[in-house]
């Protein structure tokens, strides 16, 4: 009993010892199983963050102003001395020879000098390098061709162009004898179809039904609108998204309903509108209304009557404009 008590104590240290996880702490030297170590600083107090550093020195100005001097001095010597040794284009053979090694083409030369003629060489010798010599066996690489003899060609022979009816119909009938061939049937005749007169144009509409009722009124035309008087006109100046007139820009009303004369001021307000939204168009053609009005008001307050006055108003642009009619 003893025995097989030790023989199953033994077995159960054998598994043990083979659980993966027994062995992997065995590999860390136990220190998996131990507990992890306090974060640094944990024993030192919370910071207080009501406390603010202390402000740092400002820098010194005239270290800063000669450090500025000293790269401004720098920029500027490398500008001279770039400009003093140029740097050389590197496309050019004389600027970079070893760009240009052997085998390399060289650059074209420029339009309308003629290049350099080559210096005629020696031919090679036989059996130099660059020379193929014949052989026994096999003749040589650049041995003259014999073109192949060309095959016996026929006599063209030439048929005669048959002649156009006209010509045909005038010759002389002591003509040398033709072939016969084959007979060319006589062309149809061409049919014509008579001209149809062109129908008449009534002078005047035809009248209108009874069953349409009466005609339409007429449409009515405006007048038109009379030409700018020489080019005289006006911009006044609004505050962004105001209609009210500050004291410059009415003084520069009543200046310009002094030029009037006999003639007619056109109004038109401007929206400042800077989007193609249905809302902002409204919004921005309601501010050019009212900015044409407060102008009307100044105008009629120096003595120019409503009817010698026009208004219009449009969405885009800033401010308003003043024009002279005749």
């Amino acid at each position: 009993m003893l025995a097989v008590a030790g023989w199953l104590l033994a077995g159960c240290s054998t598994i043990s010892s083979m659980n993966p996880v027994n062995w992997w702490h065995r590999q860390e030297g136990g220190k998996i199983a131990e507990d992890r170590p306090p974060p640094p600083n944990a024993d030192q107090p919370y910071p207080n963050m009501s406390t603010v550093p202390a402000k740092p020195p400002p820098p010194d100005a005239e270290a800063m102003k000669k450090l500025t001097d000293s790269l401004v001095a720098d920029r500027t010597n490398a500008q001279h001395a770039a400009e003093a040794a140029p740097m050389a284009d590197p496309s050019s053979p004389t600027a970079s020879p070893s760009l240009f090694g052997v085998g390399t083409a060289p650059p074209p030369p420029p339009p309308g000098v003629n290049p350099p003629a080559k210096a005629a060489s020696p031919p090679p010798k036989p059996g130099s390098l660059g020379e193929p010599v014949a052989s026994a066996s096999m003749p040589a690489v650049n041995a003259p061709v014999t073109p192949p003899s060309p095959a016996p060609r026929k006599p063209v022979q030439s048929t005669p162009l048959e002649a156009p009816p006209s010509q045909t119909a005038a010759a002389p009938t002591a003509a040398a004898p033709t072939a016969p061939g084959p007979a060319t049937p006589p062309a149809a005749p061409i049919a014509t179809v008579p001209e149809t007169p062109a129908p008449t144009l009534p002078v005047a509409p035809p009248p209108r039904p009874a069953a349409a009722g009466p005609a339409p009124a007429a449409a009515v035309v405006p007048a038109p609108m009379p030409a700018p008087a020489g080019g005289t006109s006006a911009t006044i100046v609004f505050v962004e998204r105001t209609s009210n007139l500050s004291p410059p820009a009415a003084d520069e009303v009543k200046a310009f309903a002094a030029k009037r004369g006999k003639g007619t001021i056109s109004v038109t307000g401007y929206g400042d509108s800077g989007s193609s939204d249905p809302d902002a168009q409204s919004a921005a053609l309601n501010l050019g209304l009212s900015r044409a009005q407060s102008i009307v008001d100044v105008l009629k307050a120096a003595g120019v009557p409503g009817t010698a006055i026009r208004v219009s108003a449009e969405a885009s642009g800033r401010g308003a404009s003043l024009q002279l009619l005749q």
